[in-house]
């Protein structure tokens, strides 16, 4: 491969020495706290869960977050009828109703709609008006989804105290956009106390592929280095919660080692330029001490 195609530059891990460049590549069969890579996308567990949602395979890093959060869900045991489920940062995303689908009680969550912070996100579609806009694809039968699925305003740096006794929780991409690194540190150790002792969480957020010491930070969008997530998990463990290994191989295929620039494309769209940062997606889970 001499260059990446048009609107792309290209990534070169052995620049990124901080990555699990000696591991075997991570996959959706044995998920642990790992990166969006090409492989995964060709596993079948992948196929499955897109017809689960609704969409049609792509290399697209927000599809992985859904099938991982999904696979991880499953390998836990945790989509099945009678699991309680709370989903942070919903937006219109389809995952609480092919939950609901699966017989789980889901309360989604989501800003306030007249919250300031809500403006952008209310702009671009991806805010839920109303329940419905959460099975709009119609992936659970309309009776089941209004006795299974209920929409909550909750904002993630102040969740409410009554939030608690879940089987699992989860947020896809959202995290990143508490207002600082800290703060989204601080609400991943936080929702484990809406959980129930053996309950599951699960999140998606942005990862830093080229530097472990600078990264962006705003009040809008922040981007995880390996320094925090290795961090996060850590702490996690300290708290005595259940955690996986880590595997931040970032992959060796060649769609791996394209960086998609502004405006980024439908597809292939696994990596793309944040700031001077090439970034991804990373996914991490934690089991609550029993």
């Amino acid at each position: 491969m001499t260059g990446a195609p048009d609107g792309m530059t290209l990534f070169d891990r052995k620049r990124s020495p901080f990555l699990d460049l000696a591991l075997p590549e991570p996959t959706l069969a044995d998920p642990v706290a790992q990166l969006c890579t090409e492989a995964q996308f060709r596993e079948p567990a992948y196929a499955r869960w897109c017809e689960a949602i609704g969409e049609t395979p792509r290399l697209h890093r927000k599809q992985w977050e859904f099938v991982y959060i999904l696979e991880v869900r499953a390998r836990h045991g945790m989509l099945a009828p009678g699991r309680r489920g709370l989903g942070f940062g919903c937006g219109r995303e389809p995952l609480a109703a092919a939950m609901a689908a699966r017989g789980c009680t889901v309360v989604a969550t989501d800003l306030d709609p007249h919250a300031e912070a809500s403006r952008d996100w209310i702009d671009s579609g991806q805010h839920a008006a109303a329940l419905e806009d959460l099975n709009e694809r119609g992936l659970c039968e309309p009776a089941a989804f209004r006795d299974r699925v209920s929409h909550r305003s909750v904002d993630m740096n102040a969740i409410p105290d009554d939030l608690r006794g879940f089987d699992f929780v989860w947020s896809s991409c959202a995290f990143e956009h508490l207002g600082s690194i800290a703060h989204g540190l601080r609400f991943v150790r936080n929702a484990m106390a809406c959980l129930a002792p053996g309950g599951v969480a699960v999140h998606t957020t942005e990862f830093n592929l080229t530097s472990n010491l600078s990264t962006l930070e705003s009040p809008q969008l922040s981007v995880f280095r390996r320094y925090d997530i290795d961090g996060l998990v850590d702490r996690l463990a300290r708290d005595d919660h259940r955690v996986p290994p880590r595997n931040f191989n970032p992959g060796n295929g060649q769609v791996d080692r394209y960086v998609d620039l502004p405006p980024y494309r439908a597809s292939p769209h696994l990596r793309l330029k944040l700031d001077r940062y090439a970034t991804t997606s990373v996914g991490l889970y934690a089991e609550r001490a029993r």
